[in-house]
């Protein structure tokens, strides 16, 4: 059984999702075309389902995003992105098989400002801590740095791969790397900035560290765009893992209402399912209820 989601309005969250069996499906290439495709994807999934994306990396086997669902609408974007993301490159790299793995998209809710500063300069730092270049900036797939919160633009024409036949996505599309409101509002934009970059500078350093001490020696952006997507990642990753349901970054208090919060939203949905599966179709749903309201039309509670 998967997790019930409680999507409300306005909330932030870091997007994960894998490759099938970790193949190099997403990497970059000489050509760029698995960057255009991804920005592409992103920028029109964003303006349907209206997403704010704040910073962005497509790594090898993996991608990561930092958004804000404003509408409450992230499963049909995530769907939508993901959708049109792993057909292009199927097209675009003759992969006749999935792309994604089947253990569907992580989306950990970021409940307080420390854990969206820590959030954006981990997916920014990302090809450092898997010592594919040394610096985040050498990265040659889709990134985004610090100083592209709230200031950067990103302007994606249509690919010809698998778009061609479709009339319904447009011929270009625009995604703005906006500045989180939460930042935005503790800190400024100036501020917030700063604290991304000096998080990215203790991330770099950590993963300098960890190469020093393992002897490892980083791949460099040459190497990465020769490497084919038919390849695996081979570095040791743990079996069943846990998925967060939310980062507090620390904030003990934080997170107990968190924790609260989603037992309680748990509590109400399991009662109001227990009703309507008796037949009581006036029962009405927590508030955030995501399946429940759009395929079967149950009632629910307004956002606060």
């Amino acid at each position: 059984m998967t997790r019930r989601r409680c999507v409300i309005p306005g909330t932030t969250y870091l997007l994960t999702r894998r490759t099938t069996r970790r193949y190099f499906l997403l990497a970059p290439d000489a050509r760029g075309e698995a960057n255009r495709i991804f920005w592409y994807a992103l920028a029109v999934a964003a303006e349907r389902c209206g997403v704010e994306v704040h910073a962005a990396c497509m790594m090898s086997s993996h991608l990561h995003v930092v958004l804000t669902d404003v509408e409450g609408r992230h499963p049909e974007f995530t769907q939508h992105f993901h959708r049109t993301l792993a057909n292009a490159l199927k097209v675009a790299r003759a992969w006749p098989e999935e792309v994604f793995n089947r253990g569907g998209t992580s989306m950990v809710e970021l409940v307080t400002p420390a854990a969206v500063i820590n959030a954006i300069a981990y997916t920014i730092a990302n090809p450092v801590a898997a010592f594919a270049v040394r610096y985040a900036r050498e990265w040659p797939g889709p990134q985004t740095s610090p100083a592209d919160v709230g200031n950067r633009t990103v302007n994606a024409e249509r690919p010809p791969h698998w778009f061609r036949s479709r009339r319904s996505f447009p011929t270009s599309a625009s995604l703005r790397i906006s500045m989180p409101t939460v930042l935005d509002q503790h800190f400024g934009p100036e501020r917030a900035r700063a604290l991304v970059a000096h998080r990215l500078r203790r991330l770099h350093h950590r993963a300098w560290n960890t190469a020093r001490d393992r002897r490892l020696s980083f791949v460099g952006p040459r190497r990465l765009l020769r490497m084919r997507h038919t390849r695996r990642a081979k570095s040791y990753e743990p079996f069943g893992q846990r998925n967060p349901r939310f980062a507090a970054a620390g904030n003990v208090r934080a997170a107990i209402s968190a924790i609260a919060r989603f037992r309680a939203f748990d509590t109400a949905y399991t009662r109001a399912l227990t009703a309507w599966r008796e037949g009581d179709r006036t029962v009405v749903f927590p508030c955030g209820t995501w399946s429940m309201r759009v395929h079967h039309g149950a009632a629910c509670h307004a956002p606060p």
